[in-house]
């Protein structure tokens, strides 16, 4: 048996409510909300309100925005990397990044799934850790990663920097849309339904100290969030 893995629940339930004299239904309640503001939260927006809201936020969350399209990205990738300064760069395993950045990512070194430590170690002396964010929320300007291999939360968290790259495909209004996308994978039972997910809101920051803010606290010192018009 599993770790937190329940078993005979069904039957265990059925012989409790055989010995009340009830009948047991097992079948989730199905709630219906009167009010759903969740839904409202840019519902018309059009998919340039949304890059514009997402551009808005990101600024006031202290993070970069760049904006290119997929076939100047080889180009794009290597100003921004030029700018933070980035020597030693460890990026996750995706397809996309080498075939959008074919002559940029030659130089980089990729996260192993089977020599993680190694991996780790990389990811600890990196100057910049390079990821692909599987949505965009734009009311936060928050990314989100599925965890999957090759694809580690190290990455984006132990690197001085952080560049998160950002297909416009994948931006969505709200936590809402984020969500009822991992229920649809979980309901479908699909393999790729991720095991994780990681929210990531900019650089860390506190404001703990004498109402200070301070900036990469315990993260990237920067981030920044490069989108790719791939549609």
């Amino acid at each position: 048996m599993n770790p937190g893995t329940i078993t005979n629940r069904e039957d265990f339930l059925k012989r409790i409510a055989g010995q009340l004299g009830r009948d047991v239904d097992l079948t989730p309640p199905k709630r219906v909300y009167k009010h759903r503001p969740q839904d409202e939260v840019l519902k018309d927006a059009s998919d340039e309100e949304l890059l514009e809201t997402f551009r808005m936020v990101a600024t006031r969350i202290h993070t970069d925005v760049v904006e290119c399209e997929s076939a100047n990205l080889d180009d794009t990738l290597r100003l921004l990397i030029d700018r933070y300064e980035g020597k030693a760069i460890i990026a996750e395993h995706d397809d996309r990044i080498q075939a959008w950045a074919p002559n940029t990512s030659e130089s980089f070194d990729w996260w192993d799934v089977e020599r993680p430590e190694d991996s780790r170690s990389l990811a600890i002396k990196a100057d910049i850790g390079i990821t692909i964010a599987d949505q965009a929320l734009a009311e936060s300007a928050t990314i989100v990663q599925y965890a999957a291999p090759g694809k580690s939360r190290t990455i984006s968290l132990l690197p001085r920097d952080h560049i998160a790259i950002i297909p416009k495909s994948v931006l969505v209004p709200r936590m809402t849309q984020a969500a009822k996308q991992l229920a649809d994978l979980d309901r479908s039972g699909e393999l790729n339904s991720p095991n994780g997910v990681n929210f990531i809101s900019g650089p860390s920051n506190s404001a703990d100290i004498e109402m200070n803010l301070i900036v990469g606290v315990h993260g990237p010192v920067r981030v920044a969030y490069l989108l790719v018009h791939d549609l």
